[in-house]
């Protein structure tokens, strides 16, 4: 059974690490709690009954050595420009399976050029199980297929949570001074940050969306071969009252959008509604290693290439919404 398969979360006494423990708990999981702060990861296992490593990333013989045992990680651990690669390295070196909720244009590129090597390692390595790239990469998978394969897609995403934890921030930080890209002609382009921006249709009324340079850039390139791609995030119609006083926001709404034109100049958009995205993130990711267990998916890969456009609705609060008409 695939609740019995041995596996590692790095991070895990992070704010969605935490939520990924308890989420793996519920689908009975006894993952191995990972981390380098070694009183955090010790208090945390001991309060669970659940084993733990303390492991330096910088330490590749003893990292590799950590893992010896474990069938695949999950590394919950940003920024992921630090993180990441050193740990897709390690499982790489000792056949391990891989994955992340990463959505860092440049993690992308590194890991997504590792495809060979974790083909012919057995491995699959996947960034970006979390909810920025696992509702885009669905809905961009199912709007190019129904064009008959996109000449130019967009997607977006529009994140709402009860508590927001610190990751986003300080990603964003992190990704600031690579600039702004989109992706053209098949391949990525500098643009100018905080340019392009254009207005999406949500369900409670029209967001402003601006590109940004993030994983689903490469991902959205890896699931359906769109040659020209924007990646827009988008802030809410109107300020929240209850975020401005503090107070816990009250049954958020995040969505996902994405819209296929093909060379024809047809069109077809999809939308993506579940609550917090705190919590879509979770449930994405254990089912992500749920998936990677049964099946055979090899390679560096997007989740929609490697469990198909439907995998997203699979989480649970998340439904397909009928797309707002365009004009």
């Amino acid at each position: 059974m695939t609740a019995s398969r041995s596996w590692m979360l790095y991070g895990a006494t992070g704010y969605t690490g935490s939520l990924i423990v308890q989420q793996a708990l519920d689908r009975g999981h006894r993952p191995i709690l990972a981390g380098r702060n070694g009183p955090e990861v010790s208090a945390l296992a001991a309060r669970l009954s659940l084993p733990h490593r303390v492991v330096n990333l910088d330490d590749a013989a003893a990292l590799q050595t950590a893992l010896s045992d474990v069938e695949l990680v999950l590394n919950a651990a940003g920024p992921f420009l630090h993180t990441a690669v050193p740990l897709a390295e390690a499982c790489l070196s000792v056949g391990v399976h891989y994955l992340d909720i990463s959505n860092e244009l440049q993690v992308f590129r590194a890991l997504y050029g590792l495809d060979q090597r974790a083909r012919r390692a057995g491995v699959t390595i996947m960034p970006g199980v979390g909810f920025g790239v696992v509702a885009t990469n669905c809905l961009a998978r199912s709007v190019s297929e129904r064009v008959g394969g996109a000449e130019f897609l967009e997607v977006a995403t529009r994140i709402a949570s009860a508590q927001p934890g610190p990751g986003a921030s300080a990603t964003l930080q992190e990704n600031l001074p690579y600039g702004g890209w989109i992706r053209q002609a098949g391949k990525l382009a500098s643009q100018e940050l905080f340019t392009g921006i254009t207005t999406i249709d949500f369900p409670d009324g029209p967001c402003e969306a601006m590109p940004v340079p993030t994983g689903d850039l490469e991902a959205a390139f890896h699931a359906t071969a769109a040659p020209n791609v924007i990646a827009y995030a988008v802030s809410p119609p109107t300020p929240n009252p209850p975020e401005a006083d503090g107070a816990v926001l009250q049954n958020p709404r995040s969505f996902g959008w994405a819209r296929a034109t093909a060379s024809d100049g047809s069109t077809a958009t999809a939308l993506l509604e579940t609550g917090d995205s705190y919590l879509f993130t979770p449930g994405a990711s254990v089912r992500a290693v749920e998936e990677v267990f049964a099946g055979s998916h090899l390679g560096a890969l997007s989740p929609a290439s490697a469990f198909g456009p439907d995998f997203a609705f699979s989480i649970d609060n998340t439904v397909a919404l009928s797309a707002p008409c365009e004009a």
